[in-house]
């Protein structure tokens, strides 16, 4: 959502809203698994070339690094998603509430009223 704390107080919008994170995550979640699927099947192409009895050529030398170099881009990329993931789980906001003053009820009638006046001096001090 950004940085905009202000939330409409109309709940279909907001389920509307609630909709959208929920499907953001989900395709997020979705992207995140099929990088680890492609992830491992790089692992285990790499695992099969370096164990491959045959003798190594130039090319298959130069296919393995390439593969290795791809396979730490994609866990770069990875490992970038899941933390800006955490830092966008850390940003959700609660809005805070003011506590009402406990309201002052008045004196019980039976209660005797007097009134005290004090004079007032006529000289500062």
């Amino acid at each position: 959502m950004g940085t905009d704390d202000s939330l409409p107080d109309d709940v279909t919008t907001l389920q509307a809203m609630l909709r959208a994170e929920r499907a953001a995550r989900l395709a997020a979640e979705a992207e995140a698994q099929a990088g680890s699927l492609l992830i491992e099947k790089l692992k285990l192409t790499i695992k099969k070339l370096r164990h491959e009895q045959f003798g190594q050529s130039s090319e298959r030398g130069a296919l393995l690094d390439q593969l290795e170099l791809q396979l730490a881009d994609l866990e770069e990329n990875a490992a970038q998603a899941e933390t800006a993931a955490q830092m966008a789980a850390e940003k959700i906001a609660v809005p805070s509430f003011e506590r009402r003053k406990p309201a002052r009820r008045p004196l019980p009638e039976h209660l005797p009223r007097e009134r005290i006046v004090y004079p007032v001096p006529a000289i500062c001090p």
